[in-house]
């Protein structure tokens, strides 16, 4: 860690104190723990009147969990820990400084305890799950317009152009969880814990969502096009944001679902509120220009769920597509400003 830390310019020496009632982790003023996860925690802080996420890990903790790897050519145990994960991750997020990512302001740490300092993104994540996707309660019958899913995937587009030919990156993780909006309307790609290098744009071995991987992960090869099997899970995520659902869920078995996604049948239908009808048996009342998708819609979702990942197009294909030549951002500003009321109205922000 400290080779690392050694050639990032942003590096501070942690200093926790106290001010009254108030906690500070060196300048940030502690507002509320966000999230706590088994590795690591999310704090919400505030410094010069500006809200940041950092989000917490410990050396100690992360050298606890272990696990045993055979490696098939030699057949030798290694151990490896959360330890090692972290290192990898440190790597991918000191590197990566572009618009379109989330990226790391500053490292505060004793190297023991690491605080790693990003923006915070107000409106959270574009979509929740819990057997649906939703944007602020299960209850809502609303989706995410047409126009507003375009600017947030011609957002995401950029950022994984940027980690794919110029960083070199495979991110392996992406999902809507991981897609983040700001009160403002910007739309950012974060967590890189699962992100590698790539070796001649190929990856190696299966990390990330099983929902959100890409056929060629369950057929006979061991090596991927990592640049194409982000593609395919940027395309899950338009799935979900078209219809609020997976077109492939677990059911049954793990088996039955990697079997699902080899084969590669998936639905599709113009009518947004089908699928979530059909699962929730309850009708959706909505808007009838926002329920209906048209054959250009579904199109340009098919290219990037294309099951040949030779066919698949890239970041770069996709973003030259006629399909974005009309993107309006003020859709995407107004939606965020009312998303945003709406969220402190639900979880009391302020």
């Amino acid at each position: 860690m400290e080779a690392i830390l050694n050639n990032y310019p942003n590096v501070v020496l942690l200093n926790m104190n106290k001010k009254g009632n108030e906690h500070f982790i060196n300048d940030y003023k502690i507002v509320k723990t966000i999230s706590e996860g088994k590795f690591s925690d999310i704090l919400l802080c505030e410094k010069n009147n500006k809200l940041f996420a950092l989000k917490k890990y410990e050396k100690k903790h992360l050298l606890k969990n272990r696990e045993f790897k055979k490696n098939k050519n030699n057949n030798k145990i290694t151990i490896k820990t959360k330890y090692d994960d972290f290192i990898s991750e440190l790597k991918i997020i000191t590197n990566i400084k572009n618009n379109f990512c989330l990226s790391c302001k500053e490292i505060v740490t004793d190297y023991n305890i690491v605080y790693i300092v990003n923006e915070y993104m107000e409106n959270e994540s574009i979509l929740k799950y819990n057997d649906f996707f939703f944007v602020l309660n299960k209850k809502e019958s609303n989706f995410i317009s047409i126009p507003v899913i375009k600017c947030i995937i011609k957002d995401l587009l950029q950022s994984v152009l940027y980690i794919h030919t110029q960083k070199n990156i495979c991110h392996r993780d992406i999902k809507p969880s991981n897609i983040l909006l700001s009160k403002d309307g910007h739309t950012k790609l974060a967590d890189f814990g699962d992100s590698e290098y790539m070796l001649d744009k190929k990856i190696r071995g299966t990390k990330g969502t099983y929902e959100f991987m890409s056929p060629e992960f369950f057929g006979k090869n061991s090596v991927y096009y990592g640049d194409k099997v982000d593609m395919w899970s940027l395309g899950v995520c338009i799935y979900a944001m078209f219809y609020r659902v997976l077109p492939f869920k677990q059911k049954q078995s793990l088996y039955q679902l990697f079997k699902n996604i080899h084969s590669c049948n998936i639905e599709y239908h113009k009518n947004r509120s089908y699928f979530l009808s059909k699962l929730t048996n309850t009708t959706y009342d909505i808007n009838f220009d926002e329920n209906k998708l048209t054959k250009e819609d579904i199109n340009f979702l098919k290219m990037l769920l294309n099951k040949n990942p030779k066919d698949r197009v890239d970041a770069k294909e996709a973003l030259a597509h006629p399909w974005l030549y009309d993107t309006n951002y003020k859709s995407i500003e107004k939606y965020s400003k009312n998303i945003y009321i709406q969220r402190k109205l639900y979880h009391n922000l302020e």
